[in-house]
């Protein structure tokens, strides 16, 4: 555990941070680099003709790189832009550009899914035609396999899911689910609540595309990525264009390259994908992912302990102990009023999160309005979860 590391828990004595699931800390090792990068090395990138932009574009590609090595894949299939929700909408848009995805085909999502995965998908089908279908969900959690039989037929072009949902932590069964599809099936997945917590094998997964946002694993906001196949990056039609993602214009005609480019319109973001590059280097310094998932454990353990504890008077969803990740939703029932509950614990200066976690048809699909959701980190420790707790029993005492 390395809170020392985290310069926001030195300006703010006595802060119990629980709301990583959203955005989680920035270590001094990424803010300095950051930092360094653009007082030192910046410029914008790509045909250049002088060193600074060509040291800029190295540590733009160096970071690629590096994602590419935690995820076993090559750095040419990773492509940055703004966040998951943006690469969800893009990808979403690309399959109808390429005419993959037509009318009277099918998209096939989990009922339990976040807003990002399923209203671009709402917005297009009434535009095209295309038709969305939902899998639903058993008590546990589980992929609903009758279900998926049951809606699983030739028209489904396109399956998408999360690895890990941000409501409730589990940690869903991806190379099982692909296992089940057709090889002509299209398979997304959302890492964004997986990859700041454990080892990710692309290779092994067998996704055809994976997004994640940075800033869950402590780079800043607006930098995410998205893996997408060699084949499929030749095969999609992006949503948008315009510089880099160009080969030649006249007046009535363009073409574009065929690699990751053609995805990379407009300058990039340079200074985020740097921080990115910080945090994944402090990651390997320091931790590696295994360490952050065995960390992770400790912490789950000890929370479930103490939420069985308050099992009469705390609804917690989906209370199993494996396949999970740190993050915990739970309802009081009764108690109406989460702002106010919010609010007791802003009070003791623990942050978590109360509200539907842009995730409202799970709720609605649960028959609960919210939850309050508490999301632990590798810089959080037994002690942060002790004060947490204190308030907790303090509420439903």
């Amino acid at each position: 555990m390395k809170k020392k590391d985290f310069p926001i828990f030195q300006n703010n004595p006595g802060l119990v941070f629980l709301d990583s699931a959203a955005s989680t800390q920035k270590p001094q090792y990424v803010i300095d680099g950051v930092s360094n990068f653009v007082s030192n090395d910046y410029a914008n990138i790509h045909r250049w003709v002088y060193q600074l932009s060509e040291r800029s574009e190295e540590l733009y590609d160096k970071s690629k790189q590096l994602l590419a090595e935690f995820l076993n894949s090559k750095a040419s299939e990773i492509i940055y832009n703004y966040n998951a929700t943006h690469w969800m909408n893009v990808i979403a848009q690309s399959l109808v550009n390429s005419w993959f995805l037509k009318k009277w085909d099918k998209i096939l999502l989990w009922i339990r899914e976040h807003h990002a995965n399923i209203v671009p998908r709402q917005i297009l089908s009434k535009i095209f035609g295309f038709q969305i279908d939902f899998v639903g969900v058993s008590k546990w959690c589980e992929i609903d396999r009758d279900d998926f039989s049951k809606k699983y037929d030739k028209s489904v072009k396109v399956v998408s899911i999360w690895h890990v949902s941000n409501v409730t932590g589990k940690i869903y069964d991806v190379k099982k689910i692909k296992s089940l599809l057709r090889e002509d099936t299209f398979f997304i997945v959302d890492w964004s609540q997986s990859f700041p917590n454990m080892k990710i094998d692309v290779q092994d997964m067998w996704c055809d595309c994976f997004v994640f946002t940075a800033h869950k694993v402590m780079a800043y906001t607006w930098i995410g990525a998205m893996y997408l196949k060699r084949d499929w990056i030749k095969k999609l039609t992006p949503m948008m264009s315009g510089w880099w993602a160009i080969r030649d214009v006249d007046l009535f005609w363009h073409t574009v390259p065929n690699d990751y480019s053609k995805f990379e319109a407009g300058t990039p973001n340079i200074i985020w994908a740097i921080s990115l590059l910080k945090s994944l280097e402090y990651i390997k310094s320091i931790w590696w992912m295994e360490k952050i998932r065995e960390h992770e454990q400790k912490l789950v353990e000890y929370s479930l302990e103490r939420f069985t504890k308050l099992k009469e008077k705390v609804k917690l969803i989906w209370p199993k102990t494996n396949d999970r990740t740190a993050v915990f939703s739970f309802f009081i029932p009764g108690n109406e009023n989460f702002n106010h509950i919010w609010e007791i614990f802003a009070q003791h200066n623990i942050a978590i999160r109360c509200g539907g976690h842009c995730a409202y048809p799970m709720h609605k699909d649960l028959k609960i309005p919210w939850t309050c959701r508490m999301s632990a980190y590798l810089y959080n420790d037994i002690w942060d979860l002790e004060k947490f707790f204190e308030v907790l029993e303090s509420i439903v005492r």
